[in-house]
């Protein structure tokens, strides 16, 4: 259930910041909220659930990404996860600065793996300097973005598991 309640508020956050920044006409310089949750899901659950998970929240953005092909943003977040599970026991993803870090770092990959799928999937695609120019602003939004989601997510989750817990609790 805590897995849907993440898939939820990334929708949730995706449907705010969508029409938001575009009326600000800011929308170049949205944070990657669909990468951040792929990386907390693969710093926290399993192989499985997270793969589920990046494919889910990679699918939500496919949906409020008009200009991309369709599956593109999913592929990038489903790999995001599997990373993130890679880093799990090499960096530590639960203080700020590691977490703005690799947040930071995976956003210029997932700006890499998008180049390059567009490459091989959408031949008339033809704006490479426009993704290129735009992907260190958004690295820097979101890395600046990734605790504040980080420590959102470990509430629900932690929330989730109180639950669950008093629940089993009761049951015996």
């Amino acid at each position: 259930m805590k897995y849907l309640s993440w898939i939820a508020f990334t929708y949730v956050l995706l449907a705010v910041l969508s029409p938001l920044l575009g009326y600000l006409d800011a929308q170049l310089f949205a944070p990657d909220v669909a990468l951040i949750t792929a990386l907390y899901v693969g710093s926290r659950g399993s192989w499985v659930a997270s793969l589920l998970c990046g494919f889910a929240v990679g699918l939500l953005k496919d949906g409020f990404s008009l200009a991309a092909p369709v599956g593109i943003y999913t592929e990038i977040c489903a790999l995001m996860a599997l990373l993130a599970q890679l880093l799990r026991n090499r960096v530590d993803l639960v203080s700020p600065m590691p977490v703005m870090a690799t947040a930071a770092a995976t956003s210029v990959l997932s700006t890499a793996l998008f180049l390059a799928f567009e490459a091989v999937f959408a031949r008339t695609f033809d704006a490479y300097a426009a993704v290129v120019a735009t992907a260190l602003p958004l690295a820097l939004t979101t890395m600046l973005w990734a605790p504040a989601q980080f420590a959102l997510l470990e509430r629900m989750g932690r929330r989730f598991d109180q639950h669950n817990r008093g629940a089993m609790l009761l049951r015996r």
